[in-house]
């Protein structure tokens, strides 16, 4: 029988790091398969997670506007929805003025020219320093949103009291004038949209049809969430 071939010093060493790296190999795809494995684990919880948040805020919403709508809905009024673009404060006043939310462009024109005339009333009110002119040329802006000093200049410019009703909150008014051309009533929601609001009797056939839409769309939005959660 022949004898085994003796290891040189040099081959044994080439062996050794062969096998240490074979182990490191092994060790590196393990911890990757560990690594996809978690990821996968908080992918799923942070999913989970979100959409339990998701349907808890829905619900929240959902029973909220409809206590509002029918708290409203007792003093002879329901709310008509216009267009959450950053135009909403304009798109209620033009609904109130017009029966239509389509001439917000005009009422923003016309806020803004009687800000810039009556530049006093208004400078002093700004947030964070800003320059005036800054502040009248970013409210020109289509889409950009609109607060209480444009609806304090709408009230002057259109010799009208606001009347805003706040869900759950004291109802914020801007009462300029003992007898006002017009009583302008809208809702404000979520702290960032104004809706405007209006007698039941003028709800028309397109209110009706977007209130059914508004709620069918919710209820399939809540379906969608509870199938997530299974």
């Amino acid at each position: 029988m022949p004898k085994k071939k003796k290891q040189t010093k040099k081959q044994k060493q080439k062996k050794w790091e062969k096998k240490q790296q074979k182990n490191q190999n092994q060790n590196n795809n393990q911890n990757n398969n560990n690594n996809k494995n978690n990821n996968k684990i908080n992918n799923y919880q942070k999913k989970k997670e979100k959409n339990q948040y998701r349907k808890k805020r829905n619900k929240r919403r959902d029973e909220i506007d409809e206590e509002f709508i029918k708290e409203l809905e007792k003093l002879g009024y329901f709310i008509r929805e216009v267009g959450g673009d950053g135009n909403c404060l304009f798109r209620s006043v033009s609904d109130q003025m017009d029966n239509t939310e389509k001439n917000y462009k005009e009422y923003r024109s016309r806020c803004i020219e009687y800000m810039v005339q009556n530049k006093d009333e208004f400078i002093n009110f700004l947030e964070d320093d800003e320059p005036f002119d800054k502040y009248i040329q970013r409210m020109s802006e289509d889409g950009e949103w609109g607060g209480n000093l444009e609806i304090y200049a709408l009230s002057r410019l259109l010799n009208a009291n606001f009347y805003i009703y706040i869900f759950k909150q004291p109802m914020y008014v801007v009462n300029n004038f003992d007898k006002p051309k017009k009583n302008i009533l809208m809702t404000y929601h979520d702290g960032k949209h104004y809706n405007s609001l209006r007698k039941l009797e003028e709800k028309s056939k397109e209110d009706k049809e977007k209130e059914e839409k508004r709620k069918k769309e919710k209820k399939e939005e809540n379906e969608e969430d509870e199938k997530k959660e299974e």
